[in-house]
């Protein structure tokens, strides 16, 4: 796990007096341009890029399962008195905004500047590119083609199933990922 000065506590608010620190396996990899506040969880073997930002201090706690990946750029954060929780092997790409009160299944792909906000997402969801979605539930298994905006549950539940060709995008991205925090762990000891 690389060493931040960027991991810190929240501040004590009106609406949060408790100070947190984050929790991080040590398995893990945070990149040390990264930002890390309050009380967030990350998982085993998750690998945070460079530039990620993840700020449980309105939204609490954040939680970010095993095998996970938020990629450069990524925004979390979340309103007064909601949370975040990413199931595992969950690929956030760069540039995606994940905004609580949010809960994600396992095996999810969110693509690169998409949205996600107040919303439920079932296990194997794949959020394309460029995406909006907010205030919904998604079904497991559900696929959000890219530049597609789905803003009410009568859309949400009209999208197909992720097509064959993108079905083991995520297990690719989540390899890769993985290794990252490994051999990037390594590196920070051998230095």
């Amino acid at each position: 796990m690389a060493v931040s000065l960027m991991n810190k506590a929240n501040p004590r608010c009106s609406w949060n007096d408790a100070e947190s620190t984050p929790t991080i396996a040590t398995t893990a990899y945070v990149d040390g341009a990264a930002t890390v506040i309050g009380d967030v969880r990350i998982g085993e073997r998750v690998y945070v890029g460079p530039g990620a930002s993840i700020r449980a201090d309105e939204a609490t706690p954040i939680i970010i399962g095993d095998d996970s990946n938020v990629q450069d750029g990524a925004v979390f954060h979340g309103l007064e008195g909601t949370s975040i929780k990413l199931g595992r092997r969950v690929s956030i790409a760069h540039g995606a905004v994940v905004h609580g009160p949010l809960e994600m299944g396992d095996e999810c792909f969110v693509g690169f500047n998409a949205v996600v906000h107040a919303s439920n997402l079932g296990k194997k969801c794949f959020v394309g590119h460029l995406s909006l979605v907010v205030g919904v539930k998604l079904a497991d298994g559900s696929f959000v083609p890219p530049g597609t905006v789905i803003d009410s549950q009568e859309k949400a539940e009209k999208l197909g199933p992720v097509p064959d060709n993108l079905k083991g995008f995520n297990d690719g991205v989540v390899k890769v990922n993985t290794e990252f925090a490994k051999v990037y762990n390594l590196m920070e000891r051998s230095c």
